[in-house]
């Protein structure tokens, strides 16, 4: 009798230990997938909820591409071309007859996937924080970019015009309507983001009100405006928003300008 009951003892204690060991292998399993949500949850658009700061260290100094000269447009004038900047960096106007200035550095800091230069990186987390608060889906589809990377951009555009049946001229004149020239783009400046979907209906979303009444509080404006085109000869993009400093978005917001024309309104008060 007591081996019968000892050996009953032991079948039990070992049933226990199987069953211990399944909970334990289905609540691990269960906190695995917890842990992959959460980490998912984490960098979903665009990491917007905890932006990953990565610096280079070293500045990346954005030189001019061998191929950008195929894109000089003819009518350039002569003193369009030594354009002078005014001394705030944040101000610097990039657009197709007014080339990146020389020398120009870029020091990398990256939300998601996205790169931006240091310079903007906490104001833009700050931003991005804030409209999660507010419920509203923000994140980031293309920052800064080199020379080379706007030139393959560009000419993927026009081959896909010239594939449906545009001639070259026509192809790379309907690109540059919304595609700077190599040299010539905003987001090699590093001061630069398209936000959520690069697409018109952007422009009837909610994160779009939220933009056009906070975006200013954090240095940030539409760059291209569909009542600006013809100054900025860039068709209107709710999605483009390039940061200025909050004292100048307040500012250009209030006299309704865009970049050209606030630069040339600071220079005629005498700003340099």
């Amino acid at each position: 009798m007591a081996e019968n009951n000892i050996s009953r003892r032991s079948r039990q204690q070992r049933r226990r230990a199987k069953e211990t060991l399944a909970a334990l292998i289905v609540i691990g399993a269960m906190l695995a997938c917890m842990a992959a949500v959460v980490i998912s949850l984490s960098f979903a658009d665009g990491g917007a909820d905890m932006p990953v700061k990565q610096t280079a260290g070293t500045p990346i100094r954005v030189e001019s591409s061998s191929q950008q000269d195929a894109y000089t447009r003819q009518d350039v004038k002569p003193e369009e071309s030594s354009f002078q900047q005014l001394s705030d960096p944040f101000l610097v106007l990039v657009n197709d007859e007014v080339k990146l200035p020389e020398n120009w550095e870029v020091t990398p800091s990256f939300i998601g996937e996205e790169a931006v230069d240091i310079r903007v990186y906490d104001q833009l987390s700050a931003m991005m924080r804030a409209a999660q608060e507010d419920g509203v889906s923000l994140w980031i589809c293309s920052g800064y970019r080199s020379v080379e990377e706007q030139e393959i951009i560009l000419n993927r555009e026009i081959e896909q015009h010239m594939n449906n049946g545009m001639s070259e001229e026509e192809a790379r004149e309907l690109s540059l309507r919304t595609i700077a020239r190599p040299g010539h783009s905003e987001h090699h400046t590093g001061f630069v983001v398209d936000l959520n979907d690069v697409d018109d209906a952007f422009e009837e979303t909610d994160t779009y009100r939220w933009l056009s009444e906070y975006a200013e509080d954090y240095g940030f404006v539409q760059r291209y405006r569909s009542d600006k085109v013809e100054i900025t000869g860039i068709d209107n993009e709710s999605w483009h928003y390039r940061y200025v400093g909050a004292e100048n978005a307040r500012e250009m917001n209030r006299l309704n300008m865009c970049l050209e024309e606030y630069v040339q309104y600071l220079k005629d008060q005498g700003v340099a």
